[in-house]
């Protein structure tokens, strides 16, 4: 696996590669994967879940509660339980968005993919990003991850992002371009 030294520079990035190794040797990565993908999902869904995890004044014991709740519906593999109540127990659970990232990027990296995320401000449907993500595949020769963001704020056109490089072709970007020329 080549190691991206800008993932693990920060608590959040060792975090995520320990939660890797340990995963990989135990041979549950898949399992844990889904975990932390559920985990990303409720980011992205829930703004009560996001304050959960951020909210100092939350005590452990409610913490781990909720953690088990959520590991028994959700049929969490005990490593990932176990990791999130190390997070808990340590006072370390309001990184648990960071690294939920930096674990795709260490999977993505240890698989040989790329992560890509495309901004648009229309919706749209599973089979739609499907086929960009299919065409990503076959214009880079490489596994493409592809997340989808839905942005109003774009007004038209689209933005996409693999790893650090950023193609910005919003009307929005152009609008700005424009105003910073005059």
């Amino acid at each position: 696996m080549t190691q991206n030294n800008q993932i693990f520079s920060d608590a959040a990035g060792r975090y995520a590669l320990s939660l890797f190794e340990i995963s990989n040797e135990e041979k549950a990565l898949d399992q844990v994967e889904n975990n932390v993908k559920f985990i990303e999902q409720a980011f992205l869904q829930s703004e009560d879940f996001k304050k959960f995890i951020t909210n100092p004044t939350i005590n452990k014991i409610d913490r781990l509660s909720v953690i088990n709740e959520l590991a028994k519906k959700n049929s969490f593999h005990n490593l990932f339980v176990n990791f999130l109540k190390v997070l808990v127990n340590k006072n370390r659970i309001f990184f648990l968005e960071k690294i939920v990232k930096k674990f795709k990027d260490v999977t993505s990296d240890y698989r040989g993919e790329l992560n890509a995320v495309v901004s648009m401000p229309t919706k749209m449907s599973n089979s739609q990003i499907k086929e960009i993500e299919n065409m990503l595949n076959e214009t880079l020769k490489k596994k493409i991850n592809l997340n989808f963001k839905f942005d109003p704020s774009l007004i038209s056109g689209a933005k996409l992002q693999i790893g650090s490089l950023m193609v910005d072709d919003t009307a929005k970007s152009k609008f700005n371009k424009i105003l910073n020329n005059l």
